[in-house]
């Protein structure tokens, strides 16, 4: 097996989420890349009130009920969600950051609240 050349630049290629105060959730470089948010333009919102997770589903279109936009950054991407996270009181007071993975299943991005 050959080796191969690392060249990658991003800070982390570990997928996490960011809840924030100011009502964002936020998508490092890492989630951005893996779960390919770099080609949609919009994410619908779900959350498992059993268990505390939250679902982030990307599409391609903006008609799609509940779409929102997905605005990208040099170091990420965000989406304003601050009715969703009152909604389903989603604590916001403290910045919290949380692992995220892809579920095939539901074909969305999937961030356990409880860990």
């Amino acid at each position: 097996m050959a080796f191969e050349k690392f060249t990658q630049t991003a800070r982390s290629y570990r997928a996490k989420v960011s809840i924030r105060p100011n009502g964002t959730i936020g998508l490092n470089s890492g989630a951005v890349q893996k779960f390919g948010l770099d080609k949609v333009a919009f994410a619908i919102l779900y959350f498992d009130k059993e268990r505390n997770r939250i679902g982030i589903q990307p599409v391609t279109d903006e008609a799609e009920e509940g779409a929102n936009k997905i605005n990208k950054g040099k170091t990420g991407a965000w989406l304003a969600a601050r009715r969703f996270l009152d909604y389903y009181e989603i604590n916001t007071e403290q910045k919290s950051r949380h692992n995220a993975v892809w579920d095939d299943r539901e074909k969305m991005i999937i961030v356990d609240l409880n860990k």
